[in-house]
């Protein structure tokens, strides 16, 4: 049986720079981009990419495997 592995995540963040901030700074990410409405961070395989939302609660929305 193969092994399943994430490569892409989408998360939608009212504050995109300070989810930005708390991936690349508390998990290790490495930031690739980041805008006021975009960002795409990465470790190792894996790429997150966070995009504002006009709601109030942060959700998963997202998941790439291959």
């Amino acid at each position: 049986m193969a092994a399943v592995s994430f490569r892409w995540i989408l998360q939608l963040h009212r504050d995109v720079p300070k989810a930005a901030k708390f991936y690349s700074q508390g998990l290790d990410f490495t930031v690739n981009v980041c805008t006021l409405r975009w960002a795409e961070l990465q470790s190792g395989p894996l790429k997150l990419a966070l995009m504002q939302s006009p709601r109030s609660q942060p959700c998963d929305v997202l998941m790439a495997i291959s």
